[in-house]
């Protein structure tokens, strides 16, 4: 699959961004194809996190590790999963007071031809309006 990087200028701080992406139970409310979020095993930088995701009408969930740097960066790491491989990052850098860029990178390759074949255009589709849906979270959040 596809290596997807995606940045945009947005006019939040990086605490407003890094909070709601770092937000993961919240997930459900606002990206459509999350059905499910849970975060556990909390620690000083990292915390456990399970999401379950709907692809035309197949569902599938997979854990990873999130290593956190508080308002610059969430580094995100498969633990299990229908995928072979996932690693994917955000960063937040603040221009300015009230503005950030945010940057969104992820590399995935789902574990089977089949699933490959299935979910992969979907999954590349999602990942490309990521900061899109977050975006639009912010504003919900902070602008209503």
């Amino acid at each position: 699959m596809p290596t997807i990087r995606v940045s945009e200028l947005l006019p939040f701080t990086t605490a407003q961004m890094y909070d709601i992406v770092v937000d993961v139970e919240s997930y459900p409310k606002f990206l459509p194809w999350c059905g499910k979020a849970r975060v556990w095993d909390h620690k000083d930088n990292q915390f456990m996190a399970e999401m379950s995701v709907s692809f035309k009408g197949i569902r599938e969930t997979f854990q990873t590790l999130d290593i956190v740097e508080p308002n610059k960066k969430i580094e995100i790491n498969l633990k299990s999963g229908p995928f072979q491989y996932l690693v994917s990052t955000w960063h937040f850098h603040p221009i300015g007071e009230d503005r950030t860029k945010v940057e969104f990178f992820i590399d995935f390759r789902f574990s089977s031809k089949m699933k490959e074949m299935i979910m992969g255009p979907v999954f590349t589709q999602v990942s490309k309006q990521m900061i899109s849906a977050f975006r639009k979270r912010a504003i919900y959040l902070h602008r209503n």
